[in-house]
């Protein structure tokens, strides 16, 4: 006969292992129906972009359109890239900016420490600064 601890624990190992191959099955479906779609539409840009092209050529003639078209293109990368750009410097200002705050919250609590071993009132001062300084949630973000 089987405690009731071990019991429970046989009972939740075989629900986090049903859980683990539930979302095996569940992921894989996803990414199976995923690739689908992708291929879809990947099928559906191709030929957009080859009536686009049979539209302009007709107007315009061939050569021009496929250069016009290929200038498009090729400006609108730029573009997404210049704006990917943008966004990597911005994440790096301000993982640099937490950082240093952080380093700051460390040597505010390393000179606390230091001073509390010479004044308790100063240390109790210094506990509820630090609560105050330190409490979590409450913080803006900066891209609110």
């Amino acid at each position: 006969m089987l405690s009731i601890v071990t019991a429970l624990a046989q009972n939740m190992f075989f629900r986090v292992e049903d859980r683990i191959e539930e979302t095996l099955q569940r992921s894989k479906r996803n990414a199976i129906f995923a690739g689908i779609a992708g291929l879809l539409l990947l099928t559906a840009y191709a030929l957009a972009v080859a009536a686009i092209s049979v539209a302009l050529a007709q107007r315009y003639g061939t050569v021009p359109a496929l250069l016009g078209l290929a200038g498009g293109v090729a400006t609108l990368a730029l573009v997404l890239i210049a704006v990917l750009l943008y966004l990597n410097n911005r994440d790096a200002r301000l993982r640099r900016r937490r950082r240093q705050q952080m380093r700051a919250r460390t040597q505010f609590a390393a000179i606390a420490a230091g001073s509390a071993a010479r004044n308790p009132l100063a240390t109790a001062a210094l506990g509820v600064a630090l609560a105050l300084f330190l409490r979590p949630g409450g913080r803006r973000r900066d891209d609110d």
